[in-house]
C-alpha cells in the first residue's frame, strides 16, 4: 500500500514533453487525500502524466475528475458494503456501471477506455504495491464511415470558406484600426449629447456611433474585463438612464448607453453598433474559431482532434527550418484510435505538409487562428485564477462567449474542449453558409463535421493518385485497413479502391525492395568489421553513430567516379545506393527519420516519387529485414527524444560529422 502515502506533497506532474499539468481535482470539495480511492487516483495521475504527452494528461485528469464524480454518485445511493473506497473495490462490474454513468451524462467513452489503460500499465510497471486490477477491455463505440461531400458540394465549402477567411483577415486589419483610433473624450461626448437628448424617440437621429472609435474607448477603459466589479453594473444601469449631469456623460458611460440593449441613447441613435458587435470586432467568436477549425481540416485531412489539439507555439516540425522552399511540415497529435494498451509513451503524431505562400493553406490558416486568438490569450494571462497549466494557453481557436454576466476573463474566453461551444459555432456557420449537399440542406453539426477529413482523403488520392500505404503514413493509421475501409467505403469509391489495391499489389511486387539494397547490415553480434579503410561516421551531439563506410575510396553508387589517390567520398547522400555502405544497429533511428521524410516529400510532390522511389525502398527494407524487435523499439524510443535527426539535403551532413 505504499503508494498511497507517496506523491501526497506534490499538486503538479510534468509531461513528456515537459508541460506541468496541475492537479486541479484537489481543489473539490469532496477529495479527502486521507480516502484511499482519491489517493490511489492520486498516484495514478502522478505516475500517469509523467508517461504521457500533454494532452494525454490533460486527458488522463478528466478521466479521474470524470470517476470521482461518479463513485460520488454511485456511493450515495448503494449499501456502505458496496461502496467504492479504493482501487481494490474497482472491478468489472463497477467499471460497467462508470461506462453506463458516461454515456448517460454524454461524456466521452473514451475516459473509461484512458482511465483503464492508466490502471492497468501503472499498476504493471510500478512496484508499489497498486494493485492490478481485472477490468474488462471496453469495445470502442463503432462509427459509421463517413461519405465525402459531392464535388459540388466541397466546391460550394470552398467558396464559403475562403469568403470567411478574407472577412477574418479583415477583422484583424480592423482590430489594428481600433487600436490606433482615438477613443472619445469627454467633451466631444457633452457636445453629441446635448444634440442626442433633443431628439424624440418617436423621430431618432440617423447619428451614428463610429464603431472603431467605440471599440477603442471600450480598451482604453480596460472595458469589460478589468472594470471594478462593483463599478460593473453601476455603468450598465446609468447608461440606461436618462440623467445626464452638468459636465456630461462620462466617455465608456456614453458608448454603453448608445449601444448597450435598453441604452438610453440607444432608444435616440437606433442605428448605432450593438455592444455584441463591438465584442465581435474586438474579439473572434465560436463561429470564427469553428470556421477556421474545419476548413483546416480540408486542408490537411485531419480529423476535427487532431486540429483542435495544435499547439498555437508548436504545430511547425522543427525540420521545416532547414528547408529554404515554401513547404512547411505541420505537426500535431491524434488524440483517439490509439489502441488500449498504448495510451501513454506511444502518442502518435500527425503530420501534414504544407506552404506559406498560399493564404487559404492549412499553415496559414493556423497562424490566422492564433492571431486571432491572440486577445483572449492577452486578458487570459492577466487574470490572476487561470492557472499555468490552462489547456486554453495552448490553444489556438479561442474565442468570446456571449457577452452577459459575470464577465471575467476565466468565465467568458472559451476553446472548442467545451463541445457545445463547437456545435453553437459550427450550426452558426451552417445557417449563414446554406450549403446543399446532393439536395439536402446541410444544417447540423454531424451533417458536416465527420466529412471534411474523408473528403479531403479522397480528394488527395484522386488528384495525386496516391498510394495506400502513403495515406495512411500521413494519416496517422496503423494499419491499412483502416485508411481502406474506415475512410473510403462509399459505394462509388469501391470499384477505385480495387484498382488501386491491384496497382499498388504489383508495384510492390515488381520493385523487390531487397535488390535495391547493395550494402551490409551489422544486425549480428558475429558482424565484425576488420578494414583498414573502415570508417564510422557520428553527428556532433549523438550517441549514436549515423551510419559506417566499408572503403570510402571505392564508391560504387550510380555515377560515382573513381577517386584520386587519398581522396575519401563524402557524398552521404549517395550512401544508399552503394556497396560500401555499412548500416549499424546505431543507424536505425535515423533511418527511421529519412523513411518517413521521403515519404512526406512524395505526398507533397507526387512527380517527386521516381526520384526518391529506390531509397525510399532500400530504408524500408532495412528496417522490415532487421528482425530485432528489440532494437528497432529502442530506436523507436531515441528517435521520439528529437525534434529531427536529419535534413532533407544529406550533402549538407558533412558539416555536422566526426569520423
Amino acid at each position: 500500500m505504499r503508494y498511497l502515502s507517496m506523491y501526497r506533497s506534490e499538486t503538479t506532474s510534468t509531461a513528456t514533453d515537459r508541460t506541468v499539468i496541475a492537479s486541479n481535482y484537489l481543489e473539490r470539495k469532496d477529495f479527502d487525500l486521507s480516502i484511499p480511492l482519491h489517493g490511489g487516483l492520486h498516484y495514478v495521475f502522478v505516475r500517469g502524466v509523467k508517461m504521457a504527452t500533454y494532452t494525454k494528461g490533460y486527458e488522463l485528469r478528466r478521466a479521474i475528475n470524470a470517476f470521482l464524480d461518479f463513485a460520488s454518485e454511485y456511493n450515495r445511493v448503494v449499501i456502505p458494503a458496496l461502496r467504492i473506497e479504493s482501487l481494490n473495490d474497482i472491478g468489472v462490474e463497477e467499471y460497467a456501471v462508470f461506462e453506463e454513468y458516461l454515456r448517460r451524462n454524454d461524456e466521452r467513452i473514451y475516459l473509461a477506455i484512458k482511465l483503464r489503460s492508466a490502471l492497468k500499465l501503472i499498476a504493471r510497471n510500478f512496484d508499489d504495491g497498486m494493485p492490478q486490477l481485472k477490468l474488462r477491455r471496453i469495445e470502442e463505440p463503432i462509427s459509421t464511415p463517413s461519405e465525402p461531400l459531392s464535388d459540388q458540394a466541397d466546391q460550394d465549402f470552398f467558396k464559403v470558406m475562403r469568403n470567411k477567411v478574407d472577412l477574418l483577415r479583415e477583422k484583424l486589419r480592423i482590430r489594428e484600426q481600433i487600436r490606433t483610433a482615438l477613443p472619445y473624450d469627454k467633451w466631444e461626448v457633452w457636445s453629441i449629447c446635448s444634440e442626442l437628448y433633443q431628439a424624440k424617440p418617436s423621430r431618432p437621429s440617423q447619428w451614428e456611433i463610429d464603431p472603431l472609435r467605440a471599440a477603442a474607448t471600450l480598451q482604453h477603459e480596460g472595458y469589460p474585463f478589468f472594470i471594478n466589479k462593483f463599478h460593473f453594473s453601476a455603468y450598465a444601469a446609468d447608461a440606461r438612464g436618462a440623467y445626464l449631469s452638468p459636465t456630461g456623460r462620462e466617455p465608456l458611460e456614453f458608448v454603453l448607453s448608445c449601444c448597450i440593449y435598453l441604452g438610453f441613447l440607444r432608444h435616440r441613435a437606433p442605428n448605432c453598433i450593438s455592444l455584441t458587435g463591438l465584442f465581435n470586432l474586438m474579439y473572434p467568436t465560436s463561429q470564427d474559431q469553428a470556421t477556421l477549425v474545419m476548413f483546416i481540416q480540408r486542408q490537411l485531412g485531419w480529423n476535427k482532434e487532431s486540429v483542435l489539439a495544435l499547439d498555437k507555439d508548436d504545430f511547425v516540425h522543427p525540420i521545416s527550418e532547414l528547408a529554404s522552399d515554401d513547404s512547411v511540415l505541420l505537426v500535431s497529435q491524434k488524440v483517439k484510435s490509439q489502441g488500449q494498451g498504448e495510451f501513454y509513451i506511444k502518442a502518435k503524431a500527425v503530420l501534414a505538409t504544407s506552404n506559406r505562400s498560399d493564404p487559404y493553406s492549412g499553415y496559414n490558416l493556423i497562424q490566422l487562428a492564433r492571431d486571432l486568438s491572440e486577445v483572449c490569450h492577452r486578458d487570459l494571462r492577466h487574470d490572476h485564477t487561470v492557472s499555468a497549466d490552462d489547456v486554453r494557453l495552448r490553444s489556438p481557436f479561442l474565442f468570446l462567449g456571449e457577452p452577459h454576466l459575470p464577465w471575467s476573463p476565466s468565465e467568458r474566453i472559451y476553446s472548442f474542449d467545451d463541445m457545445g461551444m463547437w456545435k453553437v459555432g459550427v450550426k452558426n456557420f451552417l445557417e449563414d453558409a446554406k450549403l446543399v449537399d446532393n439536395g439536402t440542406q446541410l444544417v447540423n453539426p454531424a451533417d458536416i463535421q465527420h466529412r471534411l477529413r474523408v473528403t479531403s482523403i479522397q480528394n488527395n488520392k484522386k488528384a495525386h493518385n496516391q498510394p495506400l500505404a502513403l495515406t495512411a503514413l500521413i494519416y496517422g493509421h496503423s494499419d491499412l485497413t483502416t485508411t481502406d475501409t474506415h475512410y473510403d467505403s462509399s459505394v462509388y469509391a469501391m470499384v477505385d479502391r480495387r484498382k488501386r489495391f491491384h496497382s499498388f499489389q504489383q508495384l510492390f511486387i515488381e520493385k523487390s525492395q531487397g535488390g535495391q539494397f547493395k550494402g551490409f547490415m551489422a544486425n549480428s553480434a558475429s558482424a565484425k568489421v576488420e578494414l583498414p579503410r573502415f570508417r564510422i561516421f557520428t553527428i556532433i551531439g549523438h550517441e549514436r553513430a549515423l551510419w559506417a563506410c566499408m572503403d570510402s575510396s571505392k564508391p560504387s553508387y550510380p555515377g560515382s567516379t573513381s577517386l584520386a589517390a587519398n581522396e575519401r567520398c563524402t557524398r552521404l547522400d549517395k550512401c544508399n545506393g552503394c556497396n560500401q555502405w555499412c548500416v549499424l544497429e546505431d543507424s536505425l533511428p535515423f533511418l527511421m527519420e529519412r523513411e518517413a521524410m521521403l515519404a512526406l516529400q512524395i505526398e507533397r510532390d507526387p512527380l517527386a516519387y521516381p526520384g526518391y522511389s529506390t531509397e525510399l525502398q532500400v530504408h524500408q527494407h532495412i528496417l522490415n529485414t532487421w528482425g530485432n524487435s528489440t532494437a528497432l523499439e529502442a530506436a523507436k524510443d531515441y528517435r521520439s527524444n528529437y525534434d529531427a535527426l536529419l535534413p532533407f539535403d544529406l550533402k549538407s551532413l558533412v558539416a555536422y560529422l566526426e569520423d
